[in-house]
């Protein structure tokens, strides 16, 4: 329970630092960081859904920037990602190879064999989907590890949720205030218009 406290307070910093620097991708990835630590796995990653069956981001854990600069591409919402993205529904697998869904991996992409995906929504709306795969223990993935995921993802949904919320609030205070600007640009002119309309007709 301790490690569950201290993962979720760590989003909560996240999220307080992305509300005042609006850095949104520091908190994508100290999710898919806190994921990979709680469970204990190699390899972790967190996908945000673009609405159109693939990702508009795409935060790893566990890889160098180096090893995943040789990957030629990102993750194109196929395969078992896109399982996980199309059914909302938690997947586990012993082994990925073994699945049907299973799209196989890019040149250079690490081997991974056990897998938990699980999606980060609230109610009906998806905001995006946890990945991890290779416990450091060679271990497969338990009941409590997709309970510990699922508890995470709940936690990350409120806090992209928030996030997704205050950045359209910003959206609309900016817009409002640039409609305000308008306005009184626009009053302005009228005013300097109708000036020197009365000093035409004076002049006349």
């Amino acid at each position: 329970m301790t490690s569950v406290i201290a993962s979720l307070r760590k989003i909560t910093l996240a999220v307080i630092e992305a509300s005042t620097t609006g850095q949104v991708e520091n908190v994508l990835q100290e999710i898919a960081h806190t994921a990979r630590g709680l469970i204990n796995t190699r390899y972790a990653a967190l996908g945000i859904p673009d609405g159109s069956g693939r990702f508009s981001h795409f935060l790893i854990s566990g890889l160098t920037a180096e090893e995943f600069a040789r990957i030629p591409h990102l993750p194109e919402g196929k395969g078992l990602l896109g399982a996980v993205m199309h059914s909302r529904r938690p997947l586990r697998l012993a082994e990925i190879s073994e699945d049907p869904r299973s799209s196989g991996f890019p040149p250079n992409h690490p081997h991974m064999s056990a897998f938990l995906g699980v999606p980060v929504q609230i109610g009906e709306h998806l905001l995006g989907m946890l990945y991890l795969t290779d416990k450091l223990n060679g271990e497969q993935f338990t009941d409590d590890d997709q309970v510990l995921v699922e508890t995470l993802a709940t936690y990350a949904a409120l806090a992209i949720g928030g996030i997704d919320l205050t950045t359209k609030q910003m959206r609309v205070t900016l817009l409002e205030e640039r409609e305000r600007i308008a306005m009184e640009l626009h009053d302005s002119i009228i005013q300097t218009l109708y000036a020197v309309g009365m000093e035409l007709q004076l002049l006349k």
